[in-house]
């Protein structure tokens, strides 16, 4: 509960602790000012959240030069005439709203501690809200075009000394085959008579935003009104792809769409050139115990044959596994955090963490029910691919982990080239308080 008083207090300018500060502008950027309190404020949040020295100046100036960079970034955004749509603004206001309840436990109770309505508290967000997504809008932009080539990354790794390389823990490559029970055709029906029905409830008046986090069966995205993110074509499904993208304006819904993964009811929120933002609404169709039971078997039969040939697992795979994403890899999963096919520890899913644990390079787990990141409840074989030693970083074998290093250092260079251009268009200001700061950019004052 603490973490959220702090993180409400910062966003919505209100001082949630007993520490009184007499506020004054300690530094102005173009006709941006920056406030002691904001920075004292993140200093108590930071310090209630274990960090100890958060409240000492060397720790205060960072939070300040941070600050700086923030407003730099807000002034070029409207330079630039960036735009957060109403709909965006909104989206990511329900999005913290719902956390914020959740962690208080219930609307009642968010409302009883900081003396205001939900409407109220929503008010004191919007501003702030809408002014962080430009800022994230437009830090993007700065660093959007930054890439490092193989080159860079072995020039990146040769000048780190040799007693600073990081340490790999172990991760593991694994592969997969997973049956994905099928409902009946009348369980099919039924699912789409109950989109259908959804679909003509929002055409009649109905929040598609409260249908999304009332009905829909996708669990990431129903908290947050069924938003997506912005997507290309070729990151979703043929269907829903082709669907989604006739959409023309944000007062249209699409017509039910049927996937792999159920039917869809599906709303434009913003389009990007060739990037679209959309809502959805995911109605499955209920899969019997029968399916279920069929599922099994066959991933039974599957199991019997790998006893006797754990190589043939790709070409099985191949056959049988009903996961798209590695069927026609020979089974193998991909991080997608990492970018690569291996995980560390942490990065594994829980019912992937226990099967894999006991396993051998080379073995196959059991057969065993897990649950999918869509939702739906499959039967699955893993085969333990490789497993490494934790061990000193080496180009080699941990390329894409340097790789990473390399382009975060890159895009911070940028960032910092960024600021120096900058400065010599935009008036800056550093009060008395923050003059003598350690501060990691050059700052030219008094423009």
């Amino acid at each position: 509960m603490k973490k959220l008083f702090v993180i409400l207090g910062f966003l919505c300018g209100v001082s949630l602790h007993a520490q009184i500060v007499i506020d004054e502008v300690v530094g102005v950027v173009g006709a941006e000012p920056i406030l002691l309190s904001e920075v004292e404020e993140q200093a108590q949040n930071d310090f209630m959240e274990g960090q100890q020295g958060a409240r000492d100046f060397k720790a205060k100036c960072a939070l300040f030069e941070e600050l700086l960079f923030q407003k730099m970034l807000l002034n070029q955004a409207e330079k630039d005439s960036l735009v957060v749509s109403d709909d965006q603004v909104e989206t990511e206001m329900d999005r913290r709203m719902q956390y914020f309840i959740i962690q208080a436990g219930g609307e009642k109770q968010l409302e009883e501690f900081l003396g205001q309505t939900i409407p109220e508290i929503k008010k004191n967000f919007r501003d702030n809200i809408r002014k962080q997504l430009l800022i994230q809008q437009m830090q993007q932009k700065v660093i959007d075009r930054v890439k490092v080539t193989p080159a860079e990354v072995k020039a990146y790794f040769n000048q780190i000394p040799k007693d600073s390389l990081p340490l790999v823990a172990s991760e593991v490559e694994y592969a997969q085959i997973t049956i994905l029970p099928k409902p009946s055709d009348e369980a099919r029906a039924a699912a789409r008579r109950h989109a259908q029905k959804i679909r003509e409830d929002i055409g009649k008046g109905a929040s598609f935003c409260l249908k999304a986090r009332l009905e829909s069966e996708d669990i990431a995205s129903a908290q947050n009104c069924g938003e997506l993110g912005f997507l290309r074509r070729e990151d979703l499904v043929p269907e829903f792809s082709a669907a989604a993208f006739r959409l023309k304006n944000s007062t249209e819904i699409s017509e039910v769409v049927e996937t792999e993964f159920g039917f869809h009811i599906i709303q434009l929120i913003e389009k990007r050139g060739e990037m679209a933002n959309f809502r959805h609404i995911l109605i499955r169709a209920k899969v019997s115990d029968e399916a279920l039971d069929l599922a099994a078997k066959q991933l039974d039969s599957i199991a019997v044959v790998l006893e006797k040939d754990s190589l043939a697992f790709a070409k099985l795979a191949e056959k049988y596994s009903s996961d798209l994403e590695t069927r026609f890899n020979g089974g193998k999963v991909v991080n997608q955090r990492a970018g690569s096919s291996k995980f560390k520890d942490d990065e594994l899913d829980p019912y992937a963490r226990i099967e894999i644990m006991p396993l051998q390079p080379g073995q196959v787990s059991r057969p065993h029910v897990y649950q999918m990141q869509t939702g739906q409840t499959a039967f699955r074989i893993i085969k333990l691919l490789t497993r490494s030693a934790p061990h000193v970083a080496d180009l080699k074998n941990d390329f894409p982990v340097i790789e990473q290093a390399a382009l975060a250092n890159k895009q911070a260079d940028a960032v910092t080239k960024w600021i120096e251009k900058k400065q010599e268009e935009v008036y800056i200001r550093i009060g008395d308080i923050y003059a003598g700061c350690p501060f990691a950019n050059n700052w030219k004052l008094e423009k």
